[in-house]
């Protein structure tokens, strides 16, 4: 070994392996949820960051707006030299940023729409924020991108009601969406809108500080509660922790959805769909925050009672929801 003593040189680097591995991974999670083609990732030990080629980056902004929020940012390639951007010219940013704190913040609760066109859409709720891989999506119903206006890249564009103005704005995309076993879809955001661990309803707002992805055998008369875009913040009771139905999409054969869990004395209606479902953690202080249990899927019309699904059946494995406590 002490022959070569003198060839071998050590340089100080910012991302250890691991960490270039990761995002490595990242990368190329977010190049199948944008369907991105002619590109290269590279792990460049030499430049100590990923490195990504793409072939016609004009066609993939949403996919190069999201590689943006990876921290360390991955250095765009390609022929074009108008577009490559290394890692020493761009702001790192990453979803816990403090410049986060000039977005603005999406609730759960809020009335979003994936639009068919600008007149008409499927209106929804934001059920509630989670992150994978470092990248937070916004989650609610697959079926709210149900025959939706597909941009590039099959993904559906969402938009958000503001509160209190009503004004529609155009916040992300739908990248990936399941409405058969499971009725779920994740949105990611643009740039100047973030994740909020905070529930809307309006009259009040509440603190999602826990969540439980295992399944739960409900006790029958348990006290649940929503808060849905139209019909807005209500509890009921628990009467069934096994229900099967059967729902009628346009476009789609119908579709049967299984062990899901039935809330009584409360009200669902066309719009409510993704609603968080929650209880509080303690219940003689209910400024102690809430237990997220799942989103609801549909309601009964004429009757008040809803259907959700329990997050066990939403969230994929590495995937956790976003609460106070993050």
């Amino acid at each position: 070994m002490k022959p070569y003593l003198e060839l071998l040189s050590f340089v100080k680097v910012n991302n250890s392996l691991s960490k270039l591995n990761e995002i490595f991974n990242q990368v190329n999670s977010l190049v199948k949820n944008f369907k991105v083609v002619n590109v290269t990732i590279s792990n460049k030990y030499k430049v100590n960051n990923i490195v990504i080629y793409l072939d016609q980056p004009e066609l993939y902004q949403a996919f190069i707006n999201s590689i943006k929020k990876l921290n360390p940012i991955p250095i765009i390639d390609g022929p074009n030299k108008a577009i490559k951007e290394n890692s020493s010219t761009l702001k790192s940013r990453v979803n816990n940023s403090p410049i986060l704190e000039s977005r603005v913040k999406i609730l759960s609760g809020y009335a979003i729409v994936g639009l068919k066109t600008l007149e008409t859409g499927n209106k929804c709720t934001a059920g509630f924020w989670v992150r994978q891989q470092g990248l937070a999506y916004l989650t609610t119903v697959g079926h709210c991108a149900v025959n939706g206006t597909l941009i590039p890249h099959e993904s559906v564009r969402f938009f958000f009601i503001e509160p209190v103005t009503e004004k529609i704005k155009y916040f992300g995309n739908m990248t990936r969406f399941d409405i058969e076993t499971v009725d779920r879809g994740f949105i990611l955001p643009f740039d100047g809108y973030s994740e909020s661990p905070f529930i809307y309803s309006k009259e009040f707002k509440f603190a999602i500080t826990d969540f439980t992805r295992t399944p739960l055998s409900f006790a029958e008369g348990a006290i649940l509660c929503k808060s849905g875009s139209v019909t807005g913040y209500s509890c009921g009771e628990v009467t069934s922790v096994k229900a099967n139905t059967v729902f009628s999409l346009i476009g789609h054969e119908d579709i049967n959805y299984e062990d899901l869990i039935e809330v009584s004395k409360t009200r669902g209606e066309f719009g409510d769909s993704g609603s968080p479902v929650f209880s509080y953690s303690n219940p003689l202080n209910d400024g102690a925050g809430v237990n997220l249990f799942g989103m609801m899927i549909g309601g009964f019309k004429n009757k008040d009672k809803i259907l959700f699904a329990p997050l066990f059946q939403i969230l994929d494995s590495d995937m956790n929801v976003i609460t106070t406590q993050d």
